[in-house]
């Protein structure tokens, strides 16, 4: 492998990391989120279901954006795998 090449698969793999590290952040803090949502459930009134449904929004946007960056992760994997691949017919 050139020594080019070598340096861009780093930071492709430092991005990778990167990424996986992101997506455990965000799971987390979801799952804290999803806990404390547990206690709007005995909530009553028409405050505690505004408050319900800002939460699952957010639980939607936050499932959206976990999947983005999930594709974006895979996208990276798959072009690190291409690259290993072309510099090895090199």
């Amino acid at each position: 492998m050139s020594q080019e090449i070598l340096l861009e698969l780093d930071d492709l793999l430092q991005a990778e990391r990167e990424l996986s590290g992101l997506l455990a952040a965000i799971q987390a803090d979801e799952r804290e989120a999803r806990v404390l949502y547990a206690c709007l459930q005995d909530w009553k009134g028409q405050s505690a279901n505004v408050l319900r449904e800002q939460v699952e929004a957010f639980f939607m946007e936050t499932a959206r954006r976990i999947r983005e960056i999930e594709e974006q992760k895979n996208a990276l994997i798959q072009y690190v795998h291409y690259m290993k691949q072309v510099d090895g017919a090199s």
